[in-house]
């Protein structure tokens, strides 16, 4: 970590907002194979990609992550879907 990270601290922690999301998704019973999904954040970007059964899971996915998110009260830019449907 580099000394202005450790002094002032980042904006986003971006392997909490990762890991949080993994969980989230892999416990969450109405999403099916989430070991399809990828997740990757960078600067509080949150970008999805990977496949989904259906249009209904794609958005659920994207559901249970902002519900996650603002109830463990982490900070993040902006989520960006790019799931497909197969």
């Amino acid at each position: 970590m580099s000394v202005l990270k450790q002094i002032f601290g980042g904006k986003y922690d971006d392997e909490k907002l990762v890991s949080t999301v993994e969980q989230a998704i892999a416990v969450d019973p109405l999403l099916q194979d989430t070991t399809a999904i990828i997740v990757t954040s960078k600067k509080g970007v949150i970008e999805l990609t990977g496949k989904v059964h259906s249009a209904r899971e794609k958005d659920r996915t994207e559901s249970v992550i902002h519900t996650t998110l603002n109830t463990a009260n982490l900070k993040f830019d902006q989520l960006v879907n790019h799931l497909i449907v197969a």
